[in-house]
């Protein structure tokens, strides 16, 4: 396909005490399917003084009631808990603490709200302190790594066919179009407890990728084909692909994603320039 690219940066968040630095690229759409976007993203540097970077993807459950009301309030909760507790605690033990206080603020919500009754968010965050990354899963939105042009998922989808995988039930390859793929057995809001998956640390290196997306995105484009985008070393026309491909493919879903960029120090960001690309995907 072909179309106009501005290159652009929607945000860089860049240390300048430490050897790492990030650049940030978002994107989050209603999609040609729906008529709102229950998905929302979050990424701030906690405390205002980009020493360190916290980044969240969610995805209000579809078929629930008020799902943009739970991933609203997943991400204003991940921002005033990170806001007063990111240099306190050890990542892991506070990324755990931070889902429970997500999930009770939710389902407090739920309980006093009959119109919010039921509702739910997936919630995939990752924490960046010093030179290692955390990260935090509830659900089937997910985090990839890419380097040296390989795409790694980090995250496991919490979902029934995961589980039928694992079982021996579901072969990988039917996984993809299996018709229950999207029934969660994690998710914030809609059980009386939730157990996250917990990452990390993991080391960061400059030219590391950090992919964080809610389902919209993988149900349109393979893992390959996110590689092959990522291997370009284009962020900025990365995301712009991943958009258009997501409309021209009819997304049935919202589809939202965050790609950190991991650099060495003070990154100089050029002026914008204005190109045409040919991708065949």
């Amino acid at each position: 396909m072909r179309f106009p690219w501005q290159k652009k940066t929607d945000r860089a968040f860049v240390n300048s005490t430490t050897a790492i630095s990030c650049n940030i690229y978002c994107l989050s759409e209603t999609g040609p399917a729906r008529s709102s976007n229950e998905d929302r993203i979050l990424y701030f540097c906690p405390g205002q003084n980009q020493d360190a970077w916290f980044a969240m993807v969610a995805d209000g459950m579809g078929g629930h009631n008020a799902g943009e009301v739970a991933s609203r309030i997943a991400c204003e909760s991940a921002r005033a808990y990170m806001e007063r507790e990111y240099n306190r605690h050890e990542a892991k033990k506070m990324l755990k603490a931070l889902v429970q206080v997500m999930h009770h603020n939710i389902r407090t919500t739920s309980a006093n709200d009959p119109a919010c009754s039921g509702m739910g968010t997936t919630s995939t965050a990752v924490f960046i302190s010093g030179n290692t990354l955390s990260f935090a899963h509830v659900g089937d939105s997910r985090l990839y790594f890419f380097s040296n042009n390989e795409l790694v998922q980090c995250t496991t989808d919490q979902t029934l066919v995961t589980q039928m995988i694992r079982e021996g039930k579901v072969k990988p390859e039917e996984a993809r179009n299996h018709d229950m793929k999207h029934v969660l057995m994690q998710a914030l809001g809609t059980a009386d407890q939730v157990s996250p998956q917990i990452g990390g640390p993991l080391p960061v290196h400059p030219g590391d990728y950090y992919f964080l997306c809610s389902d919209g995105i993988y149900d349109m484009l393979s893992d390959a084909e996110l590689a092959l985008l990522f291997s370009m070393r284009r962020p900025e026309f990365a995301m712009e692909c991943i958009k258009a491909l997501c409309f021209e493919r009819v997304a049935r879903d919202n589809f939202s994603a965050l790609l950190i960029e991991i650099n060495a120090g003070q990154e100089v960001i050029s002026n914008g320039v204005t190109k045409e690309q040919n991708i065949m995907l």
